[in-house]
């Protein structure tokens, strides 16, 4: 059995199903032309032994011959000469007393005519029949002989064609009606592997099952992701639409059944003709229809190397920008917390040190200034910002930065009052986080390496800025700074910058960036602040 579970595979299936529906036609039209050509056989041997009949009741030869004014010879000869010409079996000509005056056995003249079927014929009557004779079963024609003089009977004519000749004729034409149905079914064969094969590559080698499973497991899989797809054909016509393409669309206002319409009535100035032209992807462009910024990705479908259509899939840009932020600031908290280990291990490693060399005194004053300074820290971070996972961040901040031989401050002036809000508050440090690496890397080789921080939450705003004592910013590239992909530092950079200005517009707040007096670069944010916002 195949893997469908079907006896035979669908090339043998369509080829079996084909030769048997051909077989069926071919074989009863060859009997309906069978019966239809051999009854007409029959009725052209007949009307040609009635015309042969009649034209040799007509003959002079043989009138004058019956009238006795002509040799009984003359009659044989020349009934004779039409058989032959005329190609039937026996022209026999009688007289009034069922004698034969001729017969293609000259022995048999003279004699009464065999058969029982000539009465009719010296009534006046015109006929044909199938009777045995001296010859055979044989198809007659029977014509009776009148004297034009008088028009009364004289005698009559019997042409016959033997019935083994009529079978022979039905026979040759029962031959030809079978060679054309066995040509027909060969080459009906040659057709039906044809279409099999064909159909076959067109299904590219499945099953019908394995086709139905296919177009349920795609349903099922264009139902489940969490991205939209739509696919096109080369007209630009929708084909396929999933449930997070028409919930996107639904967000843009774009309801109701979108299969068969335009894809470029629905997103203007989307792309898909270049791709059809171009025949490359374009992946992760941003485009905005009725106000949705979504990102898109179109790629081309191609069968057997020529362009069918396009699929494109599209991803609510506001989530995939959250995500990013999600997993930066994942990132910042990941070196943060790496840069505090390695600086706990630094001073472990001087313990122990110290341990070995029995300089104990040394080790209770590392140990009180270690202690001391951290308390200092902790306390001085702890008193200005009040919400805990920032003022985490910060500590971890400062720790990595010593870890980098470069000092950060957190000014006085400083003052969260309150938690923020969990969003907010992820914000922040994603805002943050960004600056702050940016500062870091800024700096390079500076021989003053240090970062100023100071946050500041008013009753409807929070105040971010971030200072570095590196070489600053090109005035030229100030602008483009927050272009996502722009970046002084190579390939690879570009992005923190623009995920910040993205997560403080996210908010309706700003972020803008000028040049120190003395060098290096100020990042300013405010972020507005609602009251939903806060936690307290």
């Amino acid at each position: 059995m195949s893997r469908n579970g079907s006896t035979f595979p669908l090339r043998t299936r369509i080829t079996l199903l084909i030769c048997a529906i051909l077989l069926f036609i071919l074989v009863v039209t060859g009997l309906m032309v069978t019966w239809g050509m051999e009854r007409r056989a029959r009725e052209t041997l007949t009307e040609k032994a009635v015309m042969v009949s009649q034209m040799t009741a007509e003959s002079e030869v043989v009138v004058e011959g019956l009238k006795g004014r002509r040799a009984q010879d003359s009659i044989q000869s020349f009934a004779e000469r039409v058989r032959e010409r005329s190609q039937v079996d026996f022209v026999v000509v009688l007289n009034m007393n069922r004698i034969r005056l001729s017969h293609p056995n000259p022995s048999q003249i003279g004699a009464q005519f065999v058969g029982g079927d000539d009465a009719d014929v010296y009534r006046g009557l015109s006929y044909t029949s199938v009777a045995k004779g001296t010859l055979g079963v044989s198809l007659r024609a029977f014509t009776p002989v009148r004297d034009p003089a008088d028009g009364k009977q004289i005698g009559a004519v019997a042409v016959g064609i033997l019935m083994q000749g009529v079978d022979q004729t039905i026979v040759e034409v029962r031959k030809r009606i079978a060679l054309g149905i066995l040509i027909g079914f060969t080459v009906g064969i040659l057709g039906a592997v044809y279409l099999a094969d064909h159909i076959k590559r067109i299904l590219l080698g499945m099953e019908p099952a394995e086709i139905a499973t296919l177009l349920q497991q795609r349903n099922a899989l264009l139902h489940s992701v969490r991205e939209g797809v739509v696919a096109v054909d080369r007209d630009l016509r929708i084909t396929v639409v999933n449930e997070e393409a028409s919930r996107l669309f639904g967000l843009a206002g774009i309801h109701g059944d979108l299969v068969g319409k335009s894809l470029d009535e629905i997103f203007p100035g989307f792309g898909a003709e270049r791709v059809l032209a171009k025949g490359q992807p374009e992946l992760d462009q941003e485009v905005d229809t009725n106000g949705l910024p979504v990102l898109t990705s179109a790629v081309p479908i191609q069968v057997k190397g020529e362009l069918t259509g396009v699929v494109a899939t599209f991803r609510d840009k506001s989530e995939v920008s959250r995500l990013a932020e999600q997993l930066t600031g994942v990132r910042h908290y990941a070196d943060a917390l790496r840069a505090q280990t390695h600086e706990f291990m630094n001073k472990l490693h001087v313990i122990l040190g110290l341990i070995r060399l029995g300089h104990y005194a040394n080790l209770a004053d590392y140990i009180t200034g270690i202690t001391g300074r951290l308390h200092d820290e902790v306390g001085f971070v702890v008193q200005r910002i009040k919400d805990p996972v920032l003022a985490g961040f910060l500590l971890a901040r400062l720790s990595s930065a010593r870890e980098q031989d470069i000092t950060m401050h957190l000014s006085e002036e400083s003052s969260i009052t309150t938690s923020l809000a969990e969003g907010l508050a992820h914000d922040v440090i994603t805002i943050l986080g960004n600056l702050l690496e940016n500062a870091v890397e800024a700096m390079g080789g500076s021989p003053q390496r240090e970062i100023w921080i100071h946050l500041d939450q008013e009753p409807d705003r929070l105040l971010l800025t971030v200072e570095d004592s590196g070489p600053g910013i090109d005035p030229g590239a100030l602008e483009r700074l927050f272009t996502k992909g722009y970046s002084t530092k190579g390939e690879h950079h570009g992005y923190g910058l623009w995920q910040a200005s993205r997560a403080v517009e996210a908010h309706g707040g700003k972020l803008c960036v000028e040049n120190r007096p003395s060098g290096g670069a100020v990042f300013m944010a405010t972020l507005p602040v609602k009251e939903r916002e806060e936690m307290i």
